[in-house]
C-alpha cells in the first residue's frame, strides 16, 4: 500500500476517493458517531487501566505500550491520547465504508478489552 502512494497518480486518486466519501452526509455523519464513540471508549480505557494498575490487579499486556509506562510515566495517556486524535483524524478524512466498518470492529473489540479492564479490576 505504501508503494502505491508513491505514484502521483495513486496520490491524486486517493484523495478523489477521499473528497467523495466526505461529500456523503450519511458516511460523515457515521464518521463522526464512531470517533465519538471511539473517544469515550478510548477515555474509559486509560481509567479501566489505571485504575487496574492502581490496584496491583494485572499488567499491561500490550508490550509497545508497557515499554511506554515505564520509560514515560504518565506520559503514556497523552501519546495514547494523541494516538486517539490522529486515527480520528484519518476516520474523517477518508470515510469510506471499509474504513468505516473496519474502525467499527477495532472499536467494537476496544469496548470488549475496556470491559475485561474493569472486570480485572474488580470494578464490576
Amino acid at each position: 500500500m505504501v508503494f502505491t502512494l508513491t505514484s502521483s497518480k495513486r496520490r491524486q486518486q486517493l484523495g478523489e476517493d477521499a473528497r467523495q466519501s466526505r461529500a456523503s452526509a450519511w458516511r460523515t455523519g457515521i464518521a463522526w458517531a464512531l470517533v465519538v464513540i471511539y473517544n469515550l471508549v478510548g477515555a474509559a480505557d486509560i481509567i479501566s487501566t489505571v485504575i487496574a494498575l492502581d490496584r496491583g490487579a494485572g499488567v499491561e499486556a500490550n508490550p509497545f505500550l508497557n515499554a511506554l509506562m515505564v520509560h514515560a510515566g504518565d506520559g503514556w495517556i497523552l501519546a495514547k491520547l494523541g494516538l486517539q486524535g490522529l486515527i480520528s483524524f484519518m476516520v474523517l478524512w477518508f470515510p469510506h465504508w471499509i474504513v468505516l466498518t473496519f474502525f467499527a470492529v477495532a472499536t467494537t473489540g476496544n469496548v470488549l478489552i475496556v470491559a475485561s479492564n474493569f472486570s480485572i479490576a474488580g470494578v464490576f
